[in-house]
């Protein structure tokens, strides 16, 4: 054992496991961030506000498919952070947020910032736990990163009060925790699932975020590769490049013509490590009439909690992949699907030249289709997309029109906290620094995060964030102007030059109205990446140019024009 306090333990565990980064900000400056002073393993990012912190995080974990790291003050520092856990709970990252709390011979007085916060805390959480003596510290890490990655991985919360985390004692030695054992699927199970695929002859599959945690990439690839479409949820974009003749983009609110057209000819769907959220089922309207329903998760709540299937399978997704696809190969079942496959194929060849047509409109103010099919172009396949979510910067998640790489996409959980992918973008270009990111966001979730922009400037993180800016918040005016335009607080009449706060955070800062300088803004903001700088491009469109399934999905659950 050595003598150290409960923040000196912490940091040795935290480099033992190997974390390379962790965002936030410092509070007291004896606790953590001092114990982090000599530490040159592990990089200290200072975000602007701690829900920053979180987000980054976020972005990290995901782009890394590994634990993020995040830290804020105990009172207001903790409770900024817990927009972030919540993101982070809906989209199943494992992250560790760790706070002080307020000493034990203080609390109730009230002290300074004091605050129940793992009650707080406990409801967006896996586990959230005060570690009650300094010698606790080893079991508390290691059991937080157990539980954060086990299972459904997800956020968990630790604090120690401060008067407690200052004490020098013989710590225990740090035992790193151990990378989960996935499950298979059980072998009953199994022999019924390759039953139904052999006797579907339309089949689908749509892979949620789970699919990709699991590192199914090679798996559903092949899967496609035999002729099977595939389509994602929002969280499993990225787990088939988009490239391929049978990925055919995302589902519900998301789906474009042919990957609806294919999705609602299926008689089977294989659902792979999705929630199956409301969104991207159509408020669980959206599934094929008379279809079979197989789906496959690691935690076994999760099947059957809105769909009920016709076989649920409780396992990895990339194992049980494994098996059904060694299983349907030996008795060459495979084969079946190959003739669909290729239909699908042409269909996508069309599809595409269709958009590529459709995507040339030099209408003034600019299309975000025309943007976001241009930002494909210019950026390259060596690109992850992170988004946001609103009326415009929607368009980016509607493939082809932006067609990601494989696991090229970073996607806010069903919560979609606005400013989740702003900030989110400089932990995803941390964890990826030899790959492009840009972020594709409306002004109303930019203006909450720009703050972010000197944290990327100051962290070598050039990113280029695409503003798609219609002046005003876009999905609830939408609504409003179905409520016989009853519009209140969805304007910005007064609105900050992007351009110009992007220069004076010492970022590449441009306006864009004339659809001719498009592609040329675009390779601007690509050099300045490359040179090491990021980048704001301030897209001036059309706010009423609405994707055709955003359209779709109102009209038909809730009548709109």
């Amino acid at each position: 054992m050595s003598k150290m306090n409960a923040w000196q333990a912490i940091v040795g565990a935290l480099r033992d496991e190997g974390v390379k980064y962790i965002f936030g900000m410092p509070g007291n400056p004896r606790l953590l961030y001092d114990a982090l002073y000599d530490c040159r393993d592990i990089n200290v990012v200072h975000a602007r506000e701690q829900s920053s912190g979180v987000f980054m995080a976020m972005g990290y974990a995901r782009a890394a498919l590994d634990l993020g790291v995040c830290f804020g003050s105990n009172g207001p520092g903790m409770t900024n952070m817990v927009s972030g856990l919540l993101e982070a709970q809906a989209a199943s990252v494992p992250l560790l947020a760790i706070s002080a709390a307020v000493g034990t011979k203080m609390e109730g007085f009230p002290a300074f910032q004091e605050a129940d916060q793992v009650a707080i805390a406990r409801p967006v959480t896996k586990w959230a736990f005060r570690i009650p003596a300094p010698e606790r510290v080893p079991w508390a890490v290691k059991r937080a990163i157990d539980i954060a990655r086990s299972g459904c991985p997800g956020p968990v919360y630790l604090e120690i009060p401060v008067d407690l985390s200052l004490q020098e004692v013989d710590m225990p030695p740090y035992v790193p925790s151990l990378r989960p054992l996935p499950p298979r699927g059980a072998a009953a199970a199994m022999e019924q699932m390759v039953a139904m695929l052999e006797g579907a002859s339309r089949p689908v599959v749509v892979c949620g975020g789970g699919a990709v945690w699991s590192g199914a990439f090679a798996e559903v690839e092949k899967l496609a590769d035999w002729g099977l479409p595939v389509l994602t949820t929002a969280t499993g974009r990225g787990i088939i490049d988009e490239d391929h003749p049978r990925a055919l983009g995302l589902t519900g609110l998301y789906f474009t013509r042919l990957g609806k057209e294919v999705y609602f000819d299926a008689d089977l769907v294989l659902i792979l490590g999705s929630r199956n959220d409301q969104f991207e089922t159509g408020e669980w309207q959206y599934f094929p009439e008379g279809a079979k329903l197989v789906q496959v998760d690691i935690d076994s709540t999760a099947l059957g909690r809105n769909w009920v299937p016709d076989l649920g399978v409780v396992g990895d997704v990339r194992l049980v992949l494994k098996d059904l696809l060694a299983a349907l190969e030996e008795r060459g079942s495979h084969k079946r699907w190959k003739e669909r496959g290729e239909a699908i194929k042409e269909q996508k060849t069309c599809y595409l030249e269709e958009l590529a047509a459709e995507c040339q409109d030099d209408g003034v103010p600019l299309k975000s289709k025309r943007i976001v099919w241009e930002l494909g172009r210019v950026f390259g396949r060596n690109t992850i997309l992170v988004n946001e979510n609103g009326s415009q910067d929607l368009w980016s998640y509607y493939s082809p029109y932006f067609r990601t790489a494989k696991n090229g996409c970073v996607a806010p959980g069903a919560q979609t906290c606005m400013g989740t992918g702003v900030a989110g973008a400089i932990g995803v270009k941390l964890a990826r620094p030899d790959q492009n990111v840009v972020c594709v966001t409306g002004d109303g979730a930019f203006q909450m995060y720009m703050r972010e922009l000197p944290t990327a400037a100051q962290h070598n993180a050039p990113v280029t964030w695409i503003i798609l800016n219609n002046k005003f918040l876009g999905w609830i005016k939408f609504h409003q102007r179905e409520m016989n335009e009853r519009y209140i607080a969805t304007d910005f009449r007064v609105q900050p030059d992007f351009a110009a706060v992007a220069r004076a955070c010492g970022c590449y800062g441009e306006k864009v109205e004339d659809p001719d300088e498009i592609t040329l803004a675009l390779e601007r903001a690509l050099k300045a990446n490359q040179a090491g700088q990021p980048a704001v491009l301030d897209f001036i469109v059309d706010g009423w140019d609405l994707a055709p399934g955003f359209r779709d999905y109102y009209r038909t659950l809730f009548g709109y024009k």
